[in-house]
């Protein structure tokens, strides 16, 4: 090897080439996981979308479905909650359009393997605004129309809600009411959200930009390390 083979190999950067490669296969990573996200979200919208007009399901059909492992989140439902007491439920913290907001629960009694379901009733209307309301209770209607909807994606309180009915076999997914009968006086049915970002392409062109930046500059380092 010459003299002048030897000093080229030893100005190669290799902790900055190691750390180059690093970075790029990183910012790939989650350009590819925004495209993921990105398709997850084209189908929830459809699906969302399907919905205005899909006619309610009887719950208990959707629960055995849920019981299988299928998804049923905004699956639109209809059920009767069989008269009883229940325990009062927190009200659940939100927000909607920019306001703090606060959401109605109530268990519904039902007949067969599940013995209740949580149902979101919706924005309690005089509470909009307030940081630290007073509890209220609220009672399940006798019938109910609404989409549901898994605990992890609402957050909030909601399971450990779910876990102080456990021995009543509670169903997995939270009843988000559309229209009750009767209605719940000073509540407002809101079961979907007001509106939901669809901006992952634009996140995934971000990240496979920089990730192209990066090999730009990497290379114009490397010529200029090269050349001197």
């Amino acid at each position: 090897m010459s003299e002048a083979s030897a000093a080229r190999k030893a100005r190669f950067p290799i902790v900055l080439t190691i750390a180059t490669l690093i970075a790029f296969s990183i910012l790939c990573g989650l350009g590819a996981w925004q495209v993921k996200r990105l398709a997850w979200k084209q189908d929830l919208l459809a699906r969302i979308e399907t919905l205005k007009t899909a006619p309610a399901a009887p719950l208990a059909q959707v629960l055995a479905r849920a019981d299988k492992g299928q998804d049923v989140d905004f699956v639109r439902v209809a059920t009767d909650c069989a008269p009883g007491a229940t325990a009062p439920l927190p009200l659940v913290y939100g927000v909607r359009d920019g306001d703090m907001v606060w959401r109605a629960m109530a268990a519904c009694r039902l007949a067969g393997p599940h013995g209740v379901i949580l149902l979101d009733l919706g924005l309690v209307d005089a509470l909009s605004g307030q940081v630290q309301p007073k509890a209220q209770t609220f009672a399940a209607p006798a019938h109910v129309v609404g989409v549901l909807m898994a605990p992890k994606a609402l957050g909030g309180d909601r399971d450990k809600a779910l876990a102080g009915f456990a021995a009543d076999k509670p169903a997995s997914h939270i009843l988000m009411v559309e229209t009750a009968t009767p209605a719940v006086a000073g509540v407002t049915p809101a079961p979907l959200p007001a509106e939901i970002s669809n901006r992952h392409l634009e996140y995934a062109l971000t990240w496979f930009g920089l990730a192209v930046t990066l090999l730009f500059i990497y290379a114009a380092m490397l010529w200029r390390k090269m050349r001197s």
